[in-house]
C-alpha cells in the first residue's frame, strides 16, 4: 500500500471541509520546568474532541458508491465511534456501531448525538475485544465494510494529516516528535513523514512513542 507523502496530502484534501486545523500551542510553563521548548498539537479541539475523526472520515469518504450504499460497521469504546458517527451523518451513510456494554453512558450519548439517525448502536461484550469480534463477524457475514480504529491504510493516511499540519505550523525545526500509542494508527501515520521528504529545509526529527508495552 502507498505510504508516500502524496497519499497523506490526498487525505488532507478530503478532510479540509470537516476538520479543524488545530492549534500547535507553546506550553510555556511545562517547557520552563523541563528547560526546553515544548509544543502540543491540540486535537482535543476537534468537533469530536480527538484526532480519530481524521482516519474514520478519510476511510469512509474513500469507499465506493456500492460500499456506501451498504453502510459501514465499526467497534469502539468511544473516540473512534464518535468519528465514525460524525462521518456517517456528514456523508449520509448508515452505520452499525458496536460498543462494549461497559461503555459509559455519556460516551454512548455523544455517539448518538454525532450520528443521529444515521447510526445504530449495538451494546455487546464486556470488553472492546469482545465487541470488536462481534462487529467483525457481522461485517464478514453481511459484506458491510468494517471501519477499523487503526489498522487500515486509509485510516492511517487520515491520522497522518496531524503531522502535515505540524509541518505547516512549524517556525523552527523539531528535535523530537512524541506520539502517543494506543492501537498505533496515529503513530503509523505521523511516523511516516520524518522518513520521507518533508517540504522545505526541515531536518528529520527523532521519534518518541508513549503508550502501553506491546
Amino acid at each position: 500500500m502507498d505510504y508516500t507523502l502524496s497519499t497523506f496530502y490526498k487525505a488532507q484534501d478530503k478532510l479540509k471541509a470537516v476538520i479543524n486545523k488545530t492549534n500547535f500551542e507553546l506550553l510555556d510553563n511545562f517547557g520552563e520546568r523541563n528547560e526546553c521548548t515544548i509544543f502540543a498539537k491540540r486535537e482535543d479541539l476537534q468537533v469530536v474532541r480527538s484526532y480519530k475523526i481524521r482516519g474514520a472520515f478519510n476511510m469512509i469518504a474513500s469507499l465506493s458508491d456500492e460500499e456506501r450504499k451498504k453502510g459501514v460497521i465499526c467497534a469502539s469504546a468511544g473516540n473512534h465511534a464518535q468519528g465514525v458517527a460524525f462521518a456517517c451523518k456528514k456523508l449520509d451513510i448508515s452505520s452499525q456501531i458496536y460498543m462494549p456494554v461497559t461503555t459509559p453512558k455519556q460516551k454512548v450519548n455523544q455517539v448518538k448525538r454525532y450520528g443521529n439517525n444515521n447510526i445504530k448502536i449495538i451494546l455487546t461484550g464486556d470488553t472492546f475485544d469482545q465487541s470488536y469480534s462481534e462487529a467483525e463477524k457481522h461485517s464478514i457475514e453481511s459484506g458491510i465494510t468494517m471501519i477499523p480504529p487503526f489498522d487500515d491504510p486509509r485510516v492511517i493516511h487520515g491520522q497522518g494529516t496531524v503531522a502535515l499540519e505540524i509541518i505547516e505550523q512549524l517556525e523552527k525545526p523539531l528535535d523530537f516528535l512524541i506520539i502517543p500509542i494506543g492501537g498505533g494508527g496515529l503513530a503509523a501515520g505521523d511516523g511516516r513523514w520524518p522518513l520521507s521528504s518533508p517540504p522545505g529545509p526541515l531536518p528529520r526529527p527523532a521519534l518518541g512513542f508513549s503508550g502501553p508495552p506491546p
